[in-house]
């Protein structure tokens, strides 16, 4: 499976799939629960920013948040217009935030990461940033570690960068941000499927009330067969939107 993985990866690089500017961190494959391997989840290397300003891949002393790009890549198996072996009509991402830091009114420290408004929970709905197959960065670099935007080929892609201001932290006690992004099998007739995931953050350590909390430190990426009891549980309970996989919620 590694061998398969690095050779998929330098295919992807060697033809163009995705623009050189792309720096591979994290490599996952994607399957469904009958464990029939439809393609990969790719997590960019890390940068960090300063409340969407002064991007950078090395972070700052006043970093307080942290930038990735999530791309899935659809193998042979996973084509949605021949084999689709898993039967799928989209690909979408569902991505679940959870946090110790202080909240704004509304938010949880578990939730669907999404904004209050959003009809439905997937993260690559407007005005979040996303892409589909070949595509452009998005036009807002302020918080990314480039001046202009760049050419992506992926199945489905995410951009996301989190931060947390020291004003949200709470004494004493380090921010952690933690998230699991996770690929959903669409199917316009019949019932939704969750596929495998990858989990990632950051925390800020806190030092003392004079100096606060220190530039964000990247909590590992891991990769995940499939969705956690955590990721579950917060969908079916979610107080934003009324989505659950196992329903057709149609």
């Amino acid at each position: 499976m590694r061998l398969i993985i690095k050779v998929f990866v330098i295919y992807i690089l060697i033809t163009g799939a995705v623009c050189d500017a792309l720096e591979v961190g994290k490599v996952c494959p994607v399957s469904n629960q009958k464990q029939t391997q439809l393609g990969l989840l790719i997590l960019s290397e890390f940068w960090f920013h300063s409340g969407r300003s002064n991007a950078s891949y090395i972070p700052r002393d006043d970093a307080t948040g942290i930038g990735v790009e999530i791309h899935f890549f659809n193998n042979q198996a996973g084509q949605l217009n021949t084999l689709n072996k898993a039967n799928c009509d989209k690909y979408r991402v569902i991505q679940v935030r959870k946090t110790n830091s202080l909240l704004n009114i509304g938010e949880e420290p578990v939730q669907v990461d999404i904004p209050a408004f959003f009809e439905s929970p997937f993260y690559d709905n407007a005005p979040l940033e996303f892409g589909y197959h070949s595509h452009l960065t998005p036009l807002d670099s302020s918080d990314k570690p480039w001046d202009k935007q760049s050419s992506r080929a992926s199945t489905l892609a995410i951009y996301d960068t989190p931060y947390v201001s020291d004003g949200y932290g709470i004494d004493g006690e380090h921010i952690r941000v933690e998230f699991e992004t996770c690929i959903v099998c669409q199917r316009e007739i019949g019932f939704d499927e969750l596929l495998s995931c990858a989990t990632w953050g950051y925390q800020r350590d806190y030092l003392n009330k004079e100096t606060g909390w220190t530039e964000p430190e990247i909590i590992a990426p891991e990769c995940q067969r499939s969705a956690s009891e955590q990721f579950i549980e917060t969908l079916a309970e979610s107080v934003i939107i009324d989505y659950q996989y196992w329903l057709d919620w149609r």
